[in-house]
């Protein structure tokens, strides 16, 4: 977790210099699944931004509705396709290191299956929009899919990347 921590503050000190450094947080995981997730966003052109974004979820096991994930880590880079009416629309190429825990599976009350806590890593591709006002504000939306590949016995196959996000940009 130590090493987690030090590259994020690497990954932010080494965009400190840039100009359009953005920090974000995603509402929709806040409101509606209890989880937080943080992003940090430099952008290297009118065209290119590459970011980090840490996901943790508070939300209890026996949820409804819940991600799998417990814990995810997820470098991406934008390409921004078009400027339509204020928004700037991109496609999205991430990697996600998420951590997890499977579910027990129980039959007539008898513990089937024990949970197991797994990690894996997904690749994935997502788009969005994203608005950014006069003062620095900052609106985006974004959606996407990545695909496990280390640990398809135990890890679920597909990890979503979804959220309607506000920040702002420094």
């Amino acid at each position: 977790m130590k090493k987690i921590l030090f590259l994020f503050i690497l990954f932010i000190t080494l965009g400190a210099n840039a100009q359009n450094n953005q920090i974000k947080v995603d509402l929709f995981d806040i409101l509606v699944l209890r989880t937080l997730d943080v992003s940090y966003e430099n952008q290297l052109n009118d065209e290119a931004s590459i970011g980090l974004s840490v996901f943790i979820n508070f939300e209890d096991k026996d949820a409804k509705f819940r991600y799998n994930e417990d814990f995810q880590i997820t470098p991406y880079f934008r390409q921004y396709i078009t400027n339509s009416n204020g928004f700037d629309f991109f496609g999205e190429l991430f990697g996600t290191l998420n951590f997890a825990e499977t579910e027990e599976k129980t039959e007539n009350d008898v513990v089937v299956e024990e949970s197991q806590n797994y990690s894996d890593f997904a690749l994935g591709l997502g788009a969005g929009g994203k608005h950014v006002s006069k003062n620095g504000y900052v609106f985006e939306f974004n959606v996407g899919v990545g695909r496990n590949l280390f640990n398809s016995k135990i890890s679920r196959q597909f990890v979503p990347r979804f959220g309607i996000s506000v920040g702002k940009q420094f």
